[in-house]
């Protein structure tokens, strides 16, 4: 059975990192995430614009893994404007879409930001230029996740949520 997962937030507040700690918790060839940042900026090198190529590809590789039954986290900024109408997309070819959506304030995910390696690349002022604060989907309910929540706790949630939702093959 595939399940999507959608980690929306702004930059610094650490889905990537909890999409890599969500991943190890399933065996290997299982659960494929599909980062905005490495589609965008690594694969595609572009900007994010209402007609950027990552959107489509994102979605081409986010299918691919649905239709074999893989857990999917689908995570980035992923601005609703620019990426919902295909996040409702790829919810409804799934069996099931669980969607997450960081809300922190600009002052904790630039210091959170400050601490990772990307620190290097874009400073707190670059960030603030795309910080677009708390943007839900229309179509998804999602857990909104502030910046009380710690890193084993989202994690854990999300497993949690996923495991009620898989066949025994992904266990």
């Amino acid at each position: 059975m595939s399940v999507l997962v959608v980690l929306r937030g702004n930059s610094g507040s650490g889905k990537s990192t909890v999409a890599r700690a969500v991943q190890q918790r399933f065996p290997r060839a299982r659960c494929l995430v599909v980062p905005q940042d490495t589609v965008r900026r690594n694969m595609l090198r572009e900007r994010d614009t209402a007609a950027a190529l990552n959107i489509e590809l994102i979605e081409h590789v986010a299918a691919f893994g649905l239709a074999r039954g893989l857990v999917v986290i689908v995570e980035g900024i992923l601005d609703a404007d620019r990426y919902g109408g295909m996040l409702e997309r790829l919810g409804r070819s799934a069996a099931r879409a669980l969607h997450y959506g960081f809300d922190l304030s600009f002052d904790e995910t630039a210091l959170r930001h400050a601490g990772r390696a990307q620190a290097r690349e874009f400073t707190a002022e670059q960030m603030a230029e795309w910080y677009h604060g708390w943007q839900p989907l229309p179509f998804a309910n999602e857990v909104r996740i502030d910046g009380a929540w710690g890193l084993d706790a989202i994690v854990d949630r999300i497993e949690q949520d996923i495991r009620l939702q898989v066949a025994d093959y992904l266990l």
